[in-house]
């Protein structure tokens, strides 16, 4: 493991035939023309797998964290986030977890537009809109209407063998807990929204 600590993303994804050595070549490509993009959003708008990369970064201990992101988006400093996570240490000296991103937030080190781009490159969930998306009774009992409600889930579509989930504070708890719901032949696609946006989307439904 030691090893393939030292690989990156791409190395690992071919070497695992995720991807193709053309579809890395082109990947990279498009990330030297649109600087701040990381290759794992890049390859999932090619239609790489979602699950596969994800399971890829966690697997290989590659998954950039949160507030080195952050830091490359530039809406934080070195100084405020060293702040955070002493605020964050101490909240868990009082069995509190606070994520990191949101303590920025409520600190007044950034704005939420921000920690939703952020949470979008560290799980490699593309943002979508519910502004005008219209929740589906059916859709919902397909993740458990009560489940749904309490862990913030608007389900967008579904299929024998796909669905496509919207979720407004993703945790690798929750999006483990998910996939052990549905079953294993089933393909997840995670997409993040607003937090707003699915509190209105639910009332609606209520």
């Amino acid at each position: 493991m030691g090893e393939a600590l030292e690989k990156t993303l791409g190395q690992i994804l071919l070497e695992q035939k995720v991807i193709s050595p053309e579809q890395l070549a082109s990947a990279l490509r498009i990330q030297k023309q649109e600087k701040g993009k990381y290759l794992g959003q890049i390859l999932i708008e090619m239609g790489v797998s979602q699950g596969k990369i994800n399971q890829s970064l966690d697997y290989f201990n590659k998954r950039k964290p949160m507030g080195q992101i952050l830091l490359d988006l530039k809406v934080i400093n070195p100084r405020q986030l060293d702040e955070a996570l002493q605020k964050q240490r101490e909240l868990q000296g009082k069995t509190l977890h606070q994520p990191l991103g949101r303590l920025l937030v409520e600190m007044g080190f950034t704005t939420y537009y921000s920690y939703l781009s952020a949470l979008s490159k560290h799980f490699n969930m593309p943002i979508v809109s519910l502004k005008n998306f219209s929740l589906s009774r059916s859709l919902q009992e397909s993740m458990g209407e009560r489940y749904a409600r309490q862990q913030m889930i608007v389900v967008l579509e579904n299929s024998r063998d796909k669905i496509k989930l919207a979720i407004a504070e993703p945790t690798h708890h929750l999006l483990d807990d998910i996939r052990r719901i549905l079953p294993a032949d089933k393909n997840v696609e995670f997409y993040l929204a607003n937090l707003l946006e699915v509190e209105n989307c639910l009332k609606k439904y209520l």
